[in-house]
C-alpha cells in the first residue's frame, strides 16, 4: 500500500492547530509549515516502522470511526459496479482498449467473476435472513 506524505501525516499525526501537529505514537509536537517535511523527517528518524503504523491506522479507520477500504478493494468494487450497471460481460475488463484507458488496476475476468459470485452469495444470504 502506497501513502503520500499527506496521507502519512493525516494518519499518524493529529492537528492541534493550523501550525502544529502531534505524533499519535510518541506525542511529540511539530510545527506544520506549508508541507510535511518536519513530520516525515520525524517518522523516518523516530519510527522506522512508520509504514506498518500507517497501514494499521488506515485499516483501523479515520477519526470518525469509519473503516476505509484499501485501494484494491475499492478497485474491485468499481469494476463490479461498472460491469453490473452498464450490463457488460465479465470479459469486458480484459479488453485491450479498456485496460489502456482505465485508471483502476487491471483485473482478470476470472477474478471479477469470483468477486461477483461472492457479492451475490452475500446478498442472497442477507435477503434470506431478512425474510426469515
Amino acid at each position: 500500500m502506497k501513502f503520500t506524505n499527506k496521507d502519512l501525516c493525516s494518519l499518524l499525526f493529529t492537528d492541534l492547530s493550523p501550525s502544529q501537529s502531534r505524533c499519535n505514537t510518541c506525542s511529540k509536537v511539530y510545527k506544520s509549515g506549508n508541507g510535511y517535511t518536519n513530520q516525515v523527517h520525524h517518522l523516518l528518524k523516530r519510527h522506522p516502522d512508520y509504514h506498518d503504523l500507517a497501514v494499521a491506522a488506515f485499516r483501523k479507520g479515520n477519526r470518525f470511526g469509519v473503516t476505509l477500504p484499501d485501494q484494491r478493494t475499492n478497485d474491485i468494487f468499481r469494476w463490479i459496479e461498472w460491469c453490473v450497471m452498464e450490463r457488460m460481460p465479465v470479459s469486458f475488463c480484459e479488453r485491450p482498449l479498456v485496460r489502456k484507458n482505465v485508471k483502476m488496476d487491471p483485473i482478470s475476468a476470472e477474478t471479477l467473476q469470483k468477486y461477483l459470485d461472492l457479492v451475490y452469495l452475500h446478498m442472497a444470504g442477507a435477503a434470506l435472513d431478512a425474510i426469515s
